[in-house]
């Protein structure tokens, strides 16, 4: 299972094999990529000084300095200088109450030899990953899914539901169920206790030490945050993720979101030690250079560049290495290989950490869908004035309403789950069910879900996958709980006003980037001209594929014929037809392919 995800910490690799009952044992493992306290004393299986527990961590609690000074003086401290030491000595402390007071984010194994019990956690926001597995013999835990499949022993049956809505809606990550019936995630903001001294019969259950403001329903009665609170929570957040012994760098896309980390950074006066990296494209419909080059002026620092235009095919050709990487298919069309090679860059570059601004658009309405969101809850709350005030703003600014497009708003419709526009399943599929991806009971409940389900936990499961296929480190500093909770008591007026997105955090953004940044009215982000290589570099790669036997048909999950004909309509201008239609169905074919071996029946 080690050498398996060995690519996740090269550093270091250590492991504890030990009988607990008769003809029960425990096995612990860790890899260990190298962010604090450098030496050898960072080792993990990580052991108390009377050995009695056992510590095996993944991530990174960004204030462990702070919950060192709460904890006092502890033999454990010793050990090490770093965050692994702490958060030992905290579990042996305060046990999962200690969960409570980490800010950062982890997936752990802790065990304690006494009482042979088991605890499992994984942080807040689900940023890192875990992942479990059982059956008569074996009860599994992992980073990554292949780590279990290389372990099981056995093939294993794929799930319908979790292909159909990778299919049809692009979604991954969307539910505890994984591609592989018998895996699934361990829930975020959770944990759970394992007697080894009881048969496990079923999965341990679950007990939540965190809920967001949605849950608690505290968002509706609670007085909102401040503009300033606003900036200065965001400061500290970025502050945080500043602690760390090797180089960090920033991932800058010329958007909001990556320039306020940019400005926020600069602010703190911390410049000197960040190195930036871009991905950029001659397509002027997806090129973010000039905004890239604008925030990079505005704070003074310079920015290395992977140009994906070079050769775009390389990127077609590096899909099935990104598949296993990724353990499901690639949701986001070549953005995330594009993304790796991004991490390669800050592997040649001596770039160890990574700060990303993922998460800000599920919190402040960044997505164009948001606006359909906010609106169609105005006109159930018959609040008209609001509905007038942005519908006006949109024009005046226009804003938003330019970059309109049905082909991708299509999925977010009743309409979309009729079989007329999923000609192409297979039989396999008949019966699976999507997701619904509509308002639900208000926009609050909505912004929730993409947080929860349908948007945050693929975005930061492919950027973990990516990221650790070079042994680079992501931090993302909107995903801190303390940004989460005050965003998520913000009523939906102040993120959406006047024609704006993020409307407060726009003006909380005053003077730390620039106002071109501040206040653009496009969004792009990380995007290729993936539709355009369709339909030109790509296309021989795309009609062999569909003229060859495909796995997806064999298996029942596609008719290859149907796909053929609806390539062709997309070839043809067709503009109902999203590339990620055509995209998702040739990524799934290739990650079948690379997880074969795997997958009962294939």
């Amino acid at each position: 299972m080690l050498e398996t995800i060995n690519h996740r910490g090269p550093d270091d690799c250590g492991f504890t094999v030990e009988e607990v009952l008769e003809h029960t044992w425990l096995g612990l493992g860790n890899v260990r990529l190298a962010i604090l306290d450098l030496s050898p004393r960072g080792h993990q299986p990580m052991e108390s000084p009377d050995g009695r527990y056992v510590l095996v961590y993944n991530g990174e609690v960004y204030n462990y300095l702070e919950v060192a000074q709460e904890l006092g003086k502890s033999e454990v401290l010793d050990i090490s200088s770093g965050d692994t030491a702490v958060v030992l000595a905290a579990l042996i402390k305060w046990g999962p109450a200690a969960f409570q007071r980490f800010n950062g984010m982890w997936a752990l194994a802790f065990y304690d030899r006494t009482t042979k019990r088991l605890l499992l956690s994984r942080d807040r926001m689900g940023v890192k990953p875990l992942y479990l597995y059982l059956d008569e013999h074996k009860f599994l835990f992992a980073s990554e899914i292949k780590a279990i499949l290389k372990a099981c022993n056995h093939r294993l049956y794929l799930n319908q539901e979790v292909i159909v809505r990778y299919l049809i809606q692009s979604l991954t990550d969307a539910q505890p169920e994984t591609f592989f019936k018998g895996i699934v995630q361990f829930p975020p903001s959770s944990f759970a206790e394992v007697c080894l001294e009881k048969p496990l019969n079923r999965l341990p259950p679950f007990q939540t030490f965190w809920t967001h403001p949605y849950e608690q329903g505290s968002y509706a009665d609670s007085k909102p945050p401040t503009m300033e609170e606003l900036r200065e929570t965001f400061i500290d957040a970025v502050k945080l993720r500043l602690r760390s012994d090797v180089p960090i760098g920033l991932l800058l896309s010329g958007g909001l979101d990556s320039s306020s980390i940019l400005g926020a950074v600069r602010k703190i006066g911390l410049l000197d030690n960040l190195r930036v990296l871009s991905v950029v494209s001659e397509d002027i419909r997806s090129n973010e250079e000039p905004f890239i080059d604008l925030m990079a002026s505005y704070a003074g620092c310079r920015v290395e560049k992977f140009r994906v235009e070079d050769n775009p095919e390389t990127l077609l050709d590096e899909l099935p290495e990104a598949c296993w990487y990724n353990d499901e298919p690639i949701p986001t069309g070549l953005s995330s290989v594009a993304h790796r090679n991004l991490m390669r860059l800050a592997h040649e570059q001596g770039v160890t950490v990574l700060l990303t601004g993922q998460g800000s658009d599920e919190q402040l309405g960044g997505y164009n869908k948001f606006l359909y969101f906010y609106l169609a809850d105005c006109f159930r709350r018959c609040r008209w004035a609001e509905v007038a005030t942005m519908l006006l703003g949109c024009v005046m600014e226009w804003t938003i309403i330019p970059e309109f497009r049905l082909r991708e708003a299509k999925r977010y419709l009743q309409q979309y789950g009729k079989r007329s526009w999923n000609q192409h399943l297979g039989e396999a599929l008949r019966d699976a069910e999507l997701l619904d991806t509509g308002l639900g009971k208000s926009y609050q409940q909505r912004e929730w879900r993409d947080l929860r389900f349908l948007s945050i936990p693929m975005l930061l499961h492919y950027e973990d996958r990516m990221s650790m296929s070079y042994s680079r480190e992501m931090r993302v500093p909107f995903m801190d709980y303390r940004l989460v909770e005050l965003l998520g008591r913000m009523p939906p007026s102040s993120k959406l006003s006047r024609g704006w997105t993020k409307a407060i955090f726009r003006k909380a953004m005053e003077g730390i980037i620039h106002p071109q940044i501040q206040w653009r009215k496009d969004k792009k982000g990380f995007n290729l001209p993936v539709g355009k290589w369709m339909r030109g570099v790509f296309l021989t790669s795309f009609q062999m594929m569909f003229a060859a036997p495909m796995l997806a048909e064999e298996q029942g999950f596609i008719k290859r014929r149907a796909a053929q004909e609806m390539y062709q309509r997309f070839l043809s201008g067709d503009s109902l037809i999203n590339y990620k239609d055509i995209f998702n169905i040739y990524s799934f074919e290739i990650w079948l392919k690379r997880f074969k071996d795997h997958i009962s029946g294939c």
